[in-house]
C-alpha cells in the first residue's frame, strides 16, 4: 500500500537522523501500540512468544547489529542533512526531503495526473493525459509547481535539488 511505505519513508528519516539516541532502536524494532521502543518481551515473552516473533526478534537483532550505522550517518551528513552525525539538521534540505518522500507518488491518483498544456512533454502530446506517475509529477514539478504547496514553498535551491533528483535521475524510491 503505497500509503504504508510513505509513512514508513517518513519514519525511517525520522529515526536515522536520530541514529545518536534511539534512533536506531526505533529504526530496527519498531515501536509498540502506546508508541513506545518495542523491547525484547514484546518479542519473545507471553503470548508474543511464538516461534515466528521469535525468528522475527533474531532478523531485527542481526539488522542491529550488523548495520554501519556510522556510514549511515556520514549519508546524511554528506547529502546535507545532518550538519555532523549528531545534528543538528538543515531546517531546508530536510524540509526538501520531507517533501519528496510526502509528494513522490502522488501521481498514482488518476485524479491527479495532469493533460499536456502546450507542445508535448516526455513523449506525451498536447492534450493528453500524463497516466505515468513519475512523469506526471516531473510535468507538474517543471511546468506547474505552484499545485504542490509544499513544493512550491521550498527554497529555489531545494526545489531545484528535488527537479534534478525525480526529473533528470528518474530517481525511484524504490530502489531504497
Amino acid at each position: 500500500d503505497e500509503y504504508q511505505r510513505t509513512i514508513g519513508a517518513l519514519f525511517a528519516l525520522f529515526w536515522l537522523m536520530r541514529a545518536h539516541g534511539d534512533g536506531k532502536e526505533s529504526f530496527c524494532f519498531g515501536l509498540d501500540e502506546q508508541w513506545q521502543l518495542r523491547r525484547p518481551s514484546d518479542f519473545l515473552v507471553g503470548d508474543a512468544a511464538s516461534a515466528e516473533k521469535k525468528e522475527e526478534w533474531k532478523k531485527r537483532q542481526k539488522f542491529y547489529d550488523s548495520t554501519d550505522w556510522h556510514g549511515l550517518s556520514k549519508l546524511l551528513v554528506d547529502a546535507g542533512l545532518l550538519k555532523a552525525p549528531e545534528g543538528p539538521h538543515d531546517v531546508d534540505r530536510t524540509m526538501a526531503m520531507l517533501v519528496l518522500l510526502a509528494i513522490h507518488d502522488i501521481m498514482k491518483l488518476a485524479a491527479l495526473q495532469p493533460t499536456v498544456d502546450r507542445g508535448g512533454f516526455a513523449g506525451f502530446k498536447s492534450g493528453e493525459a500524463i497516466t505515468d506517475h513519475d512523469i506526471a509529477l516531473s510535468f507538474v514539478l517543471t511546468r506547474a509547481p505552484d499545485l504542490l504547496p509544499s513544493f512550491f514553498g521550498l527554497s529555489t535551491a531545494q526545489r531545484e535539488t528535488i527537479k534534478f533528483t525525480h526529473c533528470k535521475l528518474e530517481y525511484n524510491m524504490g530502489w531504497l
